[in-house]
């Protein structure tokens, strides 16, 4: 397959949102169709709540393999769950408290402990073993990008970007946008990704967008760019302000 991407623009954010959960739905079915099982990796941010709205109501909820779902994050801040700045927290609030996801098929980072470097370690380990049960990818990533070019928590010209290819997840320390501590998923991991979809949404992601799809491969400036699955779809879905520089 093809790692160009597939560039899709829309005229609202409220039209990429529903466009975006028809995709995650699709790329469901697909997953079900193939091992009878969907393991999607979920971002904080903007959009997402929006999707997962979307999916935890009809038409698209009676249509969703809840039962047979597995989520994981492609990145935390280092946080309390219960902390309103958790990414598990955004989408408990979002989707798992309308849901029938199984418990023991929610996958937070674990940020009770002491160090996000253990943390990272312990959830490479989890991650390559759901890999190992889904085929050996992640069935759909929901990604963004942030006004710096960022995906995930690897920021621009940090240390995170020079994860050895065998680590899936990083500690990130001394983040340039709070809070400091974060675990993310290297570009490695999301790579394994059958889809990488980006939504991006807002004039402030507009320069970054045109650096990340039109600009020359510079990952350290742009880390976004350094997500393109070999064995993958990827996919970015803007709306027209954030796209206003394409």
């Amino acid at each position: 397959m093809t790692n160009a991407p597939e560039i899709l623009v829309y005229p609202s954010l409220e039209e990429l949102q529903a466009a975006a959960a028809e995709r995650v739905a699709a790329a469901a079915e697909r997953a079900m169709a193939e091992r009878g099982r969907f393991l999607m990796a979920i971002s904080g941010g903007s959009a997402p709540p929006g999707v997962f709205a979307r999916l935890a109501r009809e038409p698209r909820f009676a249509g969703m393999p809840w039962a047979a779902t597995s989520l994981i994050w492609a990145d935390e801040r280092y946080v309390p769950h219960s902390d309103p700045e958790s990414n598990y927290s955004q989408a408990r609030r979002a989707l798992l408290d309308h849901v029938r996801i199984p418990s023991d098929q929610v996958y937070p980072v674990a940020t009770y402990l002491a160090d996000p470097a253990e943390a990272a370690v312990l959830y490479g380990r989890l991650v390559q073993a759901l890999l190992d049960a889904h085929g050996g990818q992640i069935d759909l990533a929901l990604l963004g990008m942030g006004p710096a070019g960022h995906t995930a928590s690897l920021f621009p010209g940090h240390p995170a970007l020079e994860a050895p290819p065998g680590a899936l997840a990083v500690a990130v320390e001394g983040s340039p946008k709070p809070p400091p501590r974060r675990v993310s998923l290297s570009a490695a991991a999301l790579n394994r990704s059958a889809e990488a979809v980006f939504l991006v949404a807002g004039a402030d992601k507009a320069a970054k967008a045109r650096d990340a799809l039109r600009g020359p491969f510079d990952p350290h400036s742009t880390p976004a760019q350094l997500i393109r699955p070999p064995q993958g779809h990827l996919v970015w879905m803007l709306d027209a302000a954030a796209a206003a520089e394409l």
